[in-house]
Order: structure tokens, then sequence, then C-alpha cells
């Protein structure tokens, strides 16, 4: 179990909250662990915890041979390397690393967030594990909700940078570090992603390159896995996941795809498209179908009573039966096609580069190539692209957020976040702003996507709770494979380029692994009416609960704009409105079990 504590107080509440569980606490000087050193070598103690992978020069140059010896080659690299060995991995992983010499502790969160760390400091010192409710059960006394975390969570689904839901719990970003032996503690970037020139070559050899670096990433998320897994869908990623477990031999005897069968929902159900691929990769395919009659609230409640957060999606009544039937089938090992819309897709900040660099012509000529356009866009279609991706990036971060603030002032449905906690949320996004990448427009763009994007989303830790609750390993190849990222972040951004197809290269690169159905299909299904059928249904319990006076959640909103949101009727609810109002309504219950708060 990833839990510790830097000063005696904290390890006194640590030690305290083990011997609770029949659990032995490892001191070295200041530092407190819930396991004994993965490594010692010299004046360095080590922890690795999740599964970190060695990026070639820890086997090359410390002495690695296979798996389990990473910890100790990490050892011996940070006696040469010290606090830089840290840039010798990736994978998945939190680094907990001290130097007993200088009697100072740095705890490194992976470049990509897969896995999380949470800390809070305490009288003198500072306690961390990998969970809110793990830390929560540390503390001496109870934290109440982070007022600014819970409003920016309901508007549109995203962390602040740092914090969590609960005041003074922090949450250690992905890239960065909380160093620990100074006064005070503090919190550093120890990782970023450089620019780098775009690699060269024709489309052919473009579009073979990304596959041969997917295929790798999807390798090496099922090696070690006895029995894995691909959770199919009929959509471009997840085909390209199955065709790469199909392209390794050693998994044809015991790899399979899962899906899920929505019949009676045509916007969502996929199975034609999920059995052609199966077929296609001849992995057995095994389907689950939707049961109408499901909760959608149940799971989210007890999503609430184990973590003590409310669920990242409301889609768990959707998939959790998927997981259930994969764990019952002996599956170990769960794989994706989670975030390959980003990673594959457009860069379109590249027509702002354009315009800046005095191109015109070019950026006029990009704009008429935004994915689903059409082949012979109008001139007024071109002027809002260019609008959009050229003249609106280029305009500083001041009068872009006074824009933000005006259109959420101005929008039919308003906002429900009180005006001076808006102001200082968009103070808050501003000063992140600060902390950006340097590079052309374009790419800072595309990192911003697939690292901070996914990290503000708290995606990590959804999908270590998701593991947790299937009790099933779970990979997303396209999501925390840096070496995949950063192949992706080179192809030439004029490439994705196309008026009619999203994500060409990658789609040019599947040509024969996957169906043609598959390959040539640019519609997405969507869950969303099953959510809004799901609210409907458990209307009493989600939406009534709002209109009370004492709803704990109007302590925190404008109250005329909450019940104008929820004033709706079933059938006049919006398809954009239908993930805000989830949230609010989830928030509400989370909120109500809370210590103070009634039911």
């Amino acid at each position: 179990m990833l839990a510790g504590a830097w000063g005696a107080r904290a390890g006194e509440l640590l030690a305290r909250a083990s011997e609770r569980r029949g659990e032995r606490v490892h001191r070295v000087g200041e530092l407190a662990m819930l396991s004994p050193p993965h490594a010692v070598e010299g004046s360095w103690c080590c922890w690795l915890f999740g599964e970190p992978e060695d990026r070639g020069t820890l086997a090359a140059r410390f002495g690695r041979r296979h798996r389990g010896d990473l910890p100790a080659a990490f050892g011996r690299a940070l006696t040469e390397l010290g606090e830089a060995a840290c840039e010798l991995l990736c994978g998945r992983f939190v680094v907990v690393a001290l130097d007993r010499d200088r009697g100072r502790c740095l705890l490194a969160r992976d470049q990509l967030g897969a896995q999380p760390l949470v800390h809070a400091r305490v009288t003198d010192g500072v306690l961390f594990t990998e969970h809110e409710c793990d830390l929560l059960d540390l503390l001496p006394r109870t934290r109440g909700p982070d007022r600014l975390a819970l409003l920016q969570w309901i508007e549109n689904g995203l962390t602040l940078p740092g914090r969590t839901l609960y005041e003074g719990l922090q949450r250690l970003p992905a890239g960065h570090r909380l160093i620990l032996g100074e006064t005070p503690a503090r919190v550093e970037r120890w990782w970023n992603l450089r620019y780098k020139r775009a690699d060269e070559g024709s489309g052919a050899v473009l579009a073979e390159r990304l596959r041969e670096a997917a295929f790798a990433a999807i390798a090496r998320a099922a090696t070690g896995s006895e029995r894995p897994a691909v959770k199919l869908s009929g959509g471009l990623d997840s085909a390209c996941v199955a065709a790469g477990l199909a392209a390794d031999g050693f998994f044809d005897d015991h790899a399979l795809a899962i899906g899920g069968a929505f019949a009676a929902h045509a916007v969502a159900d996929e199975t034609e498209l999920i059995e052609s691929t199966a077929r296609h990769t001849h992995l057995p395919l095994e389907l689950v179908a939707f049961d109408p009659a499901a909760s959608m609230l149940a799971p989210a409640l007890a999503h609430i009573a184990r973590w003590r957060l409310p669920p990242a999606t409301p889609n768990l009544f959707l998939w959790q039966p998927v997981t259930a039937r994969a764990r019952e089938l002996g599956v170990d090992r769960m794989l994706d096609g989670e975030g390959g819309d980003e990673l594959f897709g457009l860069a379109p900040y590249l027509i702002a580069d354009m315009l800046r660099g005095g191109r015109v012509p070019t950026a006029w000529s990009l704009a008429g190539g935004i994915p689903g356009i059409g082949l012979s866009p109008s001139r007024r279609v071109r002027l809002r692209m260019l609008r959009h991706y050229g003249l609106s990036p280029l305009l500083p971060i001041s009068i872009r957020r006074r824009r933000e603030a005006h259109t959420g002032r101005t929008k039919p449905s308003g906002t429900i976040v009180p005006p001076a906690d808006a102001q200082a949320l968009a103070e808050l996004r501003t000063a992140s702003e600060d902390d950006r990448r340097d590079g052309p427009l374009w790419w800072r763009f595309q990192a911003e996507s697939v690292i901070d994007m996914r990290d503000l989303l708290d995606m990590g830790s959804h999908f270590r709770r998701e593991a947790a609750d299937g009790s099933i390993d779970v990979r997303h190849p396209f999501l925390h494979d840096l070496r995949l990222v950063e192949t992706a972040l080179r192809v030439p951004p004029q490439a994705q380029f196309d008026p009619v197809r999203d994500r060409p290269l990658l789609r040019d690169a599947l040509t024969g692994l996957i169906p043609e159905a598959v390959r040539t299909r640019h519609a997405k299904s969507h869950f969303t009416p099953l959510v809004l059928a799901g609210i409907r249904t458990e209307e009493s319990a989600l939406i009534e609960p709002l209109r009370q006076a004492g709803a704990p959640v109007r302590a925190y909103v404008v109250p005329e704009a909450l019940d104008q949101r929820i004033g709706r009727s079933p059938d006049d609810r919006s398809m954009l409105g239908a993930g805000p109002l989830w949230r609010v309504a989830i928030a509400n219950r989370w909120l109500a079990s809370q210590p103070g708060e009634s039911s």
C-alpha cells in the first residue's frame, strides 16, 4: 500500500492508523512507510510503487537484467545521478526516495499521471497516500469540501491544478515532485515534455511509423498478463488495440475481446461493428447485454461510500457488468482505446502558427481541411474556422478569459457558479497558464490535450479506482505510454488535416488490419441518451433533492440558476446539459454524505 509520513507527528498518525489494521510502520529517519525500502544503495533508500518501466538506461548502465531487478538498479542510479534518476523511468509510478545523508526526501509522480498521489500537511510534516479516502483516515480531524474545486468539477468535470475536492488535501500533478526535508515542503516540476522538430516522410511512411509505435505500446500494456482482453467498441481506437493484440502471436491463444450490447438503444449499440472487428482480428468475443433496469445511481453511491468521492463519470452502470463478466472469464488485464481521439487527432492550432508567421494563404488552406468540414466548405465556414483556430489562440490570456466569462453569463442556461467564485476560478486558470511549454502553438495544444487535460480530469485516479472496484488490472496504451506520446507528438501536424476524415494517418495505418466498415466510419456512438434516461428513471433520488431549500449543494451555487437548470421537464433536457446536470446531482449526494450533513 502506498502510504507514508514525514515528521514526528505525521509518523505518529500513520503508526496509529496502521496499528488498527495490524500493519507495521518502517521508519528511516523522519520518513515512515508501510513497507520496508525496495532498495538501499549508499545513502539512498527508495520505494517504487505502481508499474515503473525502464526507459533503457537502467538495463544498459545500471545492471538491470529482469523486471525484479528494477528497484535495485534504480537505487544504483540514485547514488550516481541523484534525483535526476527519475528521468530513467516511465510507465505508472510514484517514487519515494530518501537521501539519508542530506535528510531530504522526494516523492515523484510519473510523467503522464497514471499513478495518483495525494498529500496533506500536518503540524510538523506531511502525510501522503494513493487515494483521498486513505489520507482522510490518517488525518486527526475531518476535512470539508474545497469550495472552488467542487464548483470547477460541477461545471466542467475538471479538477483544479494540485487540488482535490477536500480542503487541504493536495494532489501531486503529473510530472511533479514533492520535496520533503525543507521548510516548507514544496512542489516542483521534475519533468516537462520538450518540443522536437516533427518527423519527415511520406504519408505512408508516417502512417507505418505511427502504427508500429501504437502496436508496441499495446504489446507493452499486455505483456505480463496471462489472459488480456480488449474492451471493444465499434470505434477506430479500440479496433486498433484489437489489431495490436492480434499482431502479437504470443497472445493468440488467450487474448479475447469483450464489449457491451445496447439493443434497445440504437444510438449507442455497436454490436455489428464489434462482431466484425472480433472476426477480423480472430479474437474470441464476449458480448454483455445491457440491462435497461440497471440503476445508474446505485454504483455511484457505492463509489461514494468506498472512495469518499463522487465518481468521475455517470457511466459506471454501463461498464461495471462488462468488467464483472470479464472477471468471470478469467481476464486479468483489460486494455481499451481510451485517449486515441486526442493522441492521433488534429493539431488545429497550426492555423494560428501560420497566421503568426505571416503565412495567410497557408492558414486559409488549412482552414478548409478541418475533419468533417467537407470537400467544398463555404467561405463563411472557412472564416469561422480561421477565427476559432487561427485568431482566437493568438489573443492575450486576459482577453480570452473575459470572453469566456461573458459567454458563461450570456449562455441560455447561465452558470450556477456565483460571480465571485467564477472570478476566482478564472484567476486560477490564468495563473496556471504561466507554466506553459515552449514550442509552436500546435504542439503546445497537443501536449496540453494529451498530458495536462488528462491530469485535470484526474484520469489516473479514476482508472485506479475502476481497476480496484473491478479487481482487474486496467491498462490504457493510448493514455499512459510515454514512448507512444512522444512519437505521436512528432507527427507533422499538416498530415492530420483532412476535410472528411479524422485521424487520417491512423486510418491509413490500419488498412487491412481492421474491418473497412470500422476503418472508414466517422460517426461516433454515444451514451448520453442512456444517461438522460437514467436520470429520468431515478428523478426522485437525483433531481428532487436539489429542489429542497436545504439541499447541501445550494450553499455552493447560484440557487436561481440551479432552479433554471433543473426546472426543465425531462423531455426538454439537452444532450450537452446531461453531464453538468448529473454532476450537480451527484455532488449533492456526496455533500450529503459528509460528516455533519444528513442524507
